[in-house]
C-alpha cells in the first residue's frame, strides 16, 4: 500500500492545553479548518494574511 502526501498541523503548535490535529492535502483546506477550529473553540478568530503566514511556517509535510 503506497503512503499519501499530507499537510498537518497541531494545535498544541500554539496552544499546550489543545489536542486538536488537522490533516489535509492542501495548506488552504488547512488554514480553513483551522480558522474553524481556533473561532469556535478558542474564540481566536482572524482573517489576516500574517496570521496565515504564521500558520503556514508550522505546517508539516507528513505520509499516511
Amino acid at each position: 500500500m503506497e503512503d499519501k502526501p499530507y499537510k498537518e498541523l497541531s494545535c498544541k503548535d500554539f496552544r499546550g492545553d489543545c489536542d486538536y490535529t488537522v490533516r489535509a492535502e492542501t495548506e488552504g483546506e488547512i488554514l480553513m479548518k483551522c480558522r474553524d477550529h481556533a473561532c469556535d473553540v478558542h474564540g481566536k478568530c482572524w482573517n489576516t494574511s500574517d496570521t496565515d503566514a504564521r500558520i503556514r511556517r508550522r505546517i508539516r509535510d507528513v505520509r499516511v
